[in-house]
C-alpha cells in the first residue's frame, strides 16, 4: 500500500453486497477528485501472468479492455510489471494531461484476509511481495488479497489458486467498469462539445 491512505474500504469477495459496495465506494472516491470532469481516467492494472497470483491486475485490465472505452495500461497481452513499470508511467505522463490514475494490483496478506478487496484514496506501492519496491502510484488504489504471505513472496503468488484470482478479477473489473462508464457518461454530458 501507499503511504498516504486517507480513507479505506475493506470488503470480502464473498460479501453478498460486494458489487454494490465497491461501486458506491469507487463513485464516492472519484467524486472527491479535483477536476474529475476534465481529467482523463487511466486504469493502471499492475501484474504479470508469469505467476497465477500476480495475474489479478492484467485480468482486470483485459476485462476492462473488452467491456468499456477507457485508457487502460496492463492487460494479459501487454502487462505492466517491474520490468516496464517506469517506462509505462513515463508514457502515461506524456500522453495524458493530469490523469486520474486508478491503480490495481494483487496483494499477499494473512490467511484470514484472503479474498479481501481494499480500496482507498491514495497510491499503492507495487512489487513488495516479490522484493521489488516500485514508485508509489495512483490517486485511487484497489488491491485484492490473493494468498497468504510467507518468507518467499513469489512462491506464494505462484501457488495461488487461479479460481480465486479469476473471481477477484471479475468482481473488481465489473465494479470498476460500471463506475468508469457512469463517470464518463456524466462527464460527456457536462462538457460541451466543440463545433
Amino acid at each position: 500500500m501507499g503511504n498516504q491512505v486517507l480513507e479505506k474500504l475493506t470488503i470480502n469477495l464473498y460479501d453478498p453486497c460486494v458489487q454494490e459496495k465497491l461501486y458506491n465506494y469507487l463513485l464516492h472516491l472519484l467524486g472527491k477528485q479535483e477536476g474529475l470532469s476534465i481529467r482523463p481516467i487511466v486504469a493502471l492494472c499492475i501484474g504479470s501472468d508469469r505467476y497465477t497470483g500476480d495475474a489479478l491486475g492484467p485480468l482486470i485490465g483485459s476485462y476492462l479492455e473488452e467491456t468499456i472505452n477507457c485508457n487502460i495500461f496492463g492487460t494479459l497481452e501487454h502487462p505492466v510489471h517491474a520490468g516496464n513499470f517506469i517506462e509505462t508511467l513515463n508514457i502515461i505522463d506524456r500522453r495524458y494531461h493530469h490523469p486520474l490514475i486508478i491503480a490495481t494490483d494483487a496483494c499477499l496478506g494473512k490467511s484470514h484476509e484472503i479474498g479481501n478487496i481494499e480500496i482507498w484514496q491514495g497510491g499503492l506501492t507495487a512489487g513488495i511481495a516479490v522484493g521489488n519496491r516500485l514508485p508509489t502510484v495512483g490517486h485511487i488504489s484497489i488491491i485484492g488479497v490473493v494468498n497468504s504471505r510467507s518468507q518467499i513472496g513469489y512462491l506464494d503468488l505462484q501457488s495461488t489458486p487461479l479460481s480465486k484470482v479469476m473471481r477477484l478479477s471479475k468482481v473488481i473489473g465489473e465494479a470498476l467498469a460500471k463506475t468508469i462508464h457512469v463517470v464518463n457518461q456524466v462527464n460527456h454530458v457536462a462538457i460541451p462539445s466543440c463545433k
